[in-house]
């Protein structure tokens, strides 16, 4: 990946690969359960797999303590090349569904980051998130910045961060400038924060990292692995993958490939200036091949404009919470099968 080609990550300063390794899937299985193509991979893959992002010029990776192993995955990953990363975490503040309070919210993310930083074998991470920002957090705002100031005044962290869902609890986190950047869902499915939420971040220059930009696989062929019930969810990956088969079948990818939806699917992302990064989880060597090839992939116009054309709008189908439980249930039949 050419440099030329980084970000700055807002106010943070930091240049940063506009793909960025996420690792889910290095420390747990996750997404869509497809017959030979589901589950974490071993360690000594997971290692090999960040060393060759590492090499393709990915300079950005992301983690949290919520990912199983990921992080100490990584730690092992990074032994002796960590100043060649930016390298984020996140932050459990939830316990038994609700969000800590208090001390004990302090207590939890302070130990936490302590044990963080030991699992990635680091002195400190570049950008400390917490995870799953909701409206309780947000209500202890002025601790979590005297929570954010302790650690940074003692060398653990550089930068602050909230990873959210939906468009609202990233609007409200900005006004109250708690965070230097913020890591939010967004996908050609779902666009619905780029009309509020990203405007607002680049006028208050906060940073911006978007996840879910494959939906968990859904905007792959692995949509036809869904349940039943999700069936209008699986037809709109179906659209998806026949426009970008057209488009393809138009005009050769400049690799000399046809374009993949996944390539598509993350190209259209990156079509978005106001992005800094695009978290993308990745499990073999074969798939970091395959996306990285969208970080020099420029749609055309009039695919732009077709692919807009499919945002949903419906939180059901677009929040993978809706439909963890189905996703579980199909794992656990194709591990007895």
């Amino acid at each position: 990946m050419d440099r030329s080609h980084y970000r700055t990550l807002g106010r943070t300063g930091l240049s940063v690969s506009p793909i960025a390794l996420g690792t889910v899937e290095l420390g747990m299985d996750y997404g869509i359960p497809v017959p030979g193509q589901y589950g974490r991979p071993s360690t000594s893959a997971a290692e090999r797999l960040v060393a060759a992002a590492l090499d393709a010029g990915i300079n950005f990776i992301d983690t949290a303590q919520a990912y199983g192993n990921s992080e100490a995955v990584l730690g092992r990953a990074l032994f002796g090349r960590r100043k060649r990363v930016v390298l984020a975490t996140k932050a459990t503040v939830q316990a038994n569904g609700k969000t800590l309070r208090g001390q004990a919210l302090r207590r939890a993310m302070l130990s936490g980051l302590e044990n963080s930083l030991r699992s990635l074998q680091t002195d400190y991470v570049d950008i400390w998130q917490i995870h799953n920002v909701d409206a309780d957090l947000l209500e202890q705002a002025d601790l979590v910045a005297e929570i954010f100031s302790e650690a940074r005044a003692n060398g653990m962290i550089l930068w602050r961060g909230g990873s959210f869902y939906g468009p609202d609890l990233p609007l409200a986190a900005l006004e109250l400038d708690l965070f230097d950047a913020i890591q939010v869902t967004y996908s050609l499915f779902d666009q619905r924060l780029a009309s509020r939420v990203f405007p607002t971040a680049r006028r208050k220059n906060v940073g911006v990292m978007v996840r879910s930009v494959l939906l968990q696989g859904v905007l792959t062929e692995r949509a036809d692995y869904l349940p039943d019930r999700l069936e209008p969810l699986k037809a709109r990956s179906r659209r998806f993958r026949q426009l970008v088969s057209e488009a393809a079948a138009k005009s050769r990818h400049a690799a000399g490939r046809s374009l993949t939806p996944a390539q598509a699917a993350i190209a259209f992302a990156l079509a978005e200036p106001r992005i800094g990064s695009v978290l993308v989880g990745m499990r073999t060597e074969a798939e970091l091949e395959e996306n990285l090839v969208a970080a020099s992939t420029t749609l055309s116009p009039d695919l732009l404009h077709e692919l807009r054309q499919l945002r949903i709008d419906d939180p059901e189908l677009l929040n993978p919470s809706y439909w963890q439980d189905d996703l579980v249930a199909a794992a656990k039949r194709m591990r007895q099968s």
